[in-house]
């Protein structure tokens, strides 16, 4: 039985907060006065950010630094932060990959990494 303590710390009003980072693989923040998800490919060209964001009724998937259609190709994607919802983030490539559970409120933001 798995059991996440889900006490999310608060993260207040600021640009490019980190929410994680996969080596060599690409890094995920928030920024929350544009109340934007922000993918960074760290080798794009070479080994694609694959993401994807599960929010209420709604799932998005797509790539930043990819190669297979044009808008995979930019290193940075920006996508819209979920606002009001407890969601959940994907990104990475293959056996690497990051998971985040997160809450926003206000410009509030509570995020639990699972590893």
């Amino acid at each position: 039985m798995l059991f996440i303590n889900l006490a999310f710390p608060a993260i207040s009003l600021a640009e490019g907060i980190l929410i994680f980072d996969i080596s060599g693989v690409c890094k995920v923040e928030a920024d929350l006065s544009a109340m934007k998800l922000i993918f960074t490919a760290h080798q794009p060209g070479k080994v694609a950010c694959e993401y994807s964001i599960l929010a209420g009724n709604s799932y998005k998937q797509s790539e930043a630094g990819g190669w297979a259609l044009p808008e995979f190709r930019p290193a940075v994607k920006e996508e819209p932060l979920p606002h009001y919802v407890t969601f959940i983030v994907t990104a990475g490539r293959y056996e690497r990959i990051g998971v985040v559970i997160c809450r926003e409120n206000d410009r509030h933001l509570g995020c639990k990494v699972i590893r």
